[in-house]
C-alpha cells in the first residue's frame, strides 16, 4: 500500500492537460512526466531546497492542468458541505499536499521508469491512457482517465492496480464529514502538511 501511495501523489502530479481538444492526450501527459521528474532528478534542480522545487512543480501544473478538476471529483457531494470562504483554502491545501507528498515520495530513490500504451477513446468525450511505472524494482499499472472539457483534455480519475485515487479519497471525505466539518478538514490538512514524512499513512 506504501507504494500505491506514492504511486498516486507520483500520477496526480504528472499530468498536464491538453490544451488542444484534438491533441492525443498522451503526448502531453509524457511531456508532463518528463518536466516533473526533471525537478526531481534533473541537474538543473536536484540540489534545490524542496519549497522551490515544490514552487517549480506547482507551476508546470497551474501552466497546463486544472487540479481542480480531479480534486473537486474527489470531493464530490462533500463541496456542498463547504462553507464558501472554505472551498479554496482547502483546494489550494490539497495541491499543497500532493505535491509535497509527491517529493517526498520519491527523495532518495531511483528516477521511475515510465513506459505508455495506446490511447483508447471510450467515447469523443471520453478516454484512457494506460501506463506501467517501475518503481522501487515493482511494476505498478496505472490508468489515467480523460474528459473532454472547454480547456481540453483534463484527468478526472487515475486508477493504480485497479484502485481508483477519486473513489479512496471520496471515502476518507466521506468519513470526515461524517462527523466533521470543513474547519476541521482544514486543520487536518494543514496538520498532514506539517508531517515529516507524508509516504506513511497520509489519510485525511
Amino acid at each position: 500500500m506504501k507504494l500505491l501511495r506514492r504511486v498516486f501523489c507520483l500520477s496526480l502530479l504528472l499530468i498536464h492537460s491538453a490544451v488542444c481538444a484534438d491533441v492525443d492526450p498522451a503526448e502531453k501527459l509524457q511531456i508532463a512526466i518528463k518536466d516533473a521528474l526533471d525537478i526531481v532528478y534533473g541537474d538543473c534542480c536536484r540540489d534545490l531546497p524542496i519549497e522551490e522545487k515544490e514552487s517549480k512543480v506547482r507551476e508546470i501544473l497551474t501552466d497546463s492542468y486544472d487540479l481542480d478538476v480531479i480534486i473537486r471529483n474527489s470531493i464530490g457531494r462533500n463541496w456542498n458541505l463547504l462553507e464558501e470562504s472554505e472551498r479554496p483554502q482547502v483546494v489550494e491545501l490539497i495541491k499543497r499536499l500532493i505535491i509535497r507528498a509527491y517529493l517526498k515520495g520519491l527523495d532518495g530513490r531511483e528516477r521511475p521508469e515510465i513506459t505508455f500504451g495506446d490511447t483508447l477513446m471510450v467515447t469523443s468525450k471520453r478516454s484512457e491512457v494506460p501506463s506501467v511505472v517501475e518503481l522501487d524494482g515493482k511494476s505498478v499499472h496505472i490508468l489515467y482517465r480523460f474528459g473532454r472539457l472547454e480547456s481540453g483534455w483534463q484527468i478526472y480519475d487515475i486508477v493504480a492496480e485497479d484502485i481508483s485515487v477519486v473513489s479512496n479519497f471520496r471515502q476518507q471525505f466521506d468519513d470526515h464529514f461524517r462527523k466533521g466539518d470543513g474547519a476541521g478538514l482544514i486543520a487536518k490538512l494543514k496538520e498532514l502538511l506539517d508531517k515529516e514524512d507524508l509516504t506513511k499513512d497520509v489519510k485525511i
